[in-house]
């Protein structure tokens, strides 16, 4: 008898698979971007050369990698981009007008998505490559990646006016991961912009963070002061900042395009009853040394530390 050698997989098969394995994982999108000739120096450098970063030096010194992801791996030859949508079950701006609650951003309300989304992205990693031959490397927030470019070169979403990425299906709300490879795959068409005449997220932004569309000042935004600002918040920014505890999601709630997103599926986003506007006073009071603590954790850990504060 003749062996019939079996073919390798054409990289569209490949692609298919691909697809099939992040739809089974419960993905909400998975995107493909070629990395050739992908690099990000003029925007990134101007933003570094206004000091638009505040204290975040480490954009700085690894501004080379962060700008093209073959200096980050230069064997790499495709991005491969999931989302995994977080949208909120009801509107994370309402307990904005109560000052007895406190608000903690959506994203840092359930589980830490590093450790979520990290180990669907690993089972992802590990079946393409078994299937396609090819070398990977994975990256949720772990390298100086700038995955909302990529999302958009992949087809993702696109980068709005408030430089946070945006799905026509599910809105602000995603949570980015990548997969490079040595694998050479069909490249998705990249999303054009949809934001339109639209500056709702620039309108409702309370310090005026954003110096033009397309562009954050991150010293502005109360994102950065209460996430990784470690000094002392000035005077302008006090009463803007309000009952905001981790975070402010006010120009991504805004958007039109949310209303196009369904409730996220993965139960380990989900708020608890002790993070979804917890009561301020008692929140406070009972853990305000856990939160000192958790504010000088490591950035990847921060949020599940404030969390953990909360429920305790």
């Amino acid at each position: 008898m003749r062996l019939v050698p079996v073919p390798e997989p054409t990289s569209a098969a490949l692609k298919a698979f691909l697809t099939e394995q992040a739809r089974a994982l419960g993905f909400s999108s998975v995107g493909v971007a070629a990395l050739d000739g992908v690099t990000q120096h003029d925007r990134l450098r101007t933003f570094l050369d206004e000091g638009r970063h505040g204290d975040m030096e480490w954009m700085a010194t690894t501004a080379d990698r962060r700008a093209d992801p073959r200096v980050l791996w230069p064997e790499a030859r495709t991005a491969i981009i999931v989302g995994h949508s977080y949208a909120p079950d009801s509107d994370p701006m309402a307990a904005l007008s109560d000052p007895e609650r406190g608000m903690i951003s959506v994203y840092a309300q359930g589980r830490d998505y590093h450790d979520v989304l990290k180990g669907k992205i690993k089972t992802l990693a590990a079946s393409f490559a078994r299937k396609s031959g090819a070398d990977v490397k994975v990256f949720v927030d772990t390298a100086p990646l700038m995955e909302k470019p990529l999302a958009q070169l992949a087809g993702v979403g696109w980068q709005g006016k408030h430089t946070n990425l945006v799905s026509r299906e599910h809105g602000s709300w995603l949570f980015l991961g990548a997969i490079l490879t040595t694998a050479e795959l069909p490249p998705d068409a990249p999303e054009s912009d949809h934001c339109g005449s639209c500056t709702r997220c620039l309108d409702a932004c309370p310090t005026r963070a954003f110096p033009a569309p397309y562009q954050l000042d991150a010293r502005r935004c109360l994102a950065y002061l209460s996430i990784e600002y470690r000094g002392h918040i000035s005077e302008e920014f006090r009463a803007p900042m309000g009952n905001r505890i981790f975070g402010c999601d006010d120009c991504l709630a805004v958007c039109p395009w949310n209303k196009f997103a369904e409730v996220s599926r993965e139960a380990k986003y989900a708020a608890t009853a002790a993070t979804a506007a917890p009561r301020s006073p008692k929140f406070w009071r009972s853990t305000m040394p856990r939160f000192a603590s958790a504010l000088r954790a490591p950035r990847s850990s921060a949020p599940a530390a404030i969390a953990s504060c909360a429920t305790r």
